[in-house]
């Protein structure tokens, strides 16, 4: 058994109330798992700026990354985590040239 680190940048560290949690893991854990696990730890505030309204997708905002690849190009959400992988959540950004 070992840990994943998640990293919480920006407005997302204040849904963890930290930017920084190492979650114990269980084999074959995925980033679906990982997510109700720091919704757990963190309330349901975390829940509510990772999930659409009807709290049944990823809100099409947030951008997951694991290591350096983003979740989406992966398994999404089932996603399975390695021991010592590096799980970074980004806010929703926007922006651009006035």
């Amino acid at each position: 058994m070992g840990k994943v680190i998640v990293r919480a940048i920006g407005q997302m560290a204040g849904s963890l109330d930290k930017n920084k949690y190492e979650i114990d893991m269980s084999p074959g854990l995925t980033v679906r798992e990982l997510l109700k696990e720091l919704s757990y730890l963190a309330g349901p505030g975390f829940a509510d700026s990772v999930y659409d309204p009807a709290g049944r997708r990823l809100n099409e905002y947030i951008t997951i990354f694991i290591n350096s690849k983003e979740i989406r190009s992966l398994a999404g959400l089932d996603t399975r985590l390695k021991a010592g992988d590096v799980v970074t959540i980004l806010p929703p950004m926007a922006g651009g040239l006035d």
